[in-house]
């Protein structure tokens, strides 16, 4: 027969020093009874800190930099050659992605 030790109440446990170390649970807003629809609604309402294009251009343009940089430092650059190299990439990329993606 194999001993099972009882399982820990769903409370929260705290150390000595004062540090939860188990199961905090919180209950949600709508759990509690505050209508929370308004605020989805304004939460869709609002728009995007970057267009879906502006965020793949920058994507682009960083991981050209990247490339650039690491395949600068593997070529026997330093890492600050490497870091100009990096940033002179980016403007390059963002600038080439910017012109060719619509």
């Amino acid at each position: 027969m194999c001993y099972r030790p009882s399982p820990v109440p769903d409370e929260k446990i705290v150390s000595s020093i004062g540090i939860g170390i188990g199961p905090e649970r919180l209950l949600a807003p709508a759990q509690l009874g505050v209508d929370v629809s308004e605020n989805r609604s304004a939460l869709n309402n609002k728009s995007a800190l970057l267009s879906q294009r502006a965020a793949i251009v920058l994507l682009l343009g960083a991981l050209t930099a990247l490339g650039a940089g690491v395949l600068t430092c593997f070529n026997g650059g330093t890492l600050a050659s490497a870091a100009l190299v990096g940033s002179a990439a980016f403007g390059a990329g963002v600038t080439f992605f910017h012109s060719v993606i619509d």
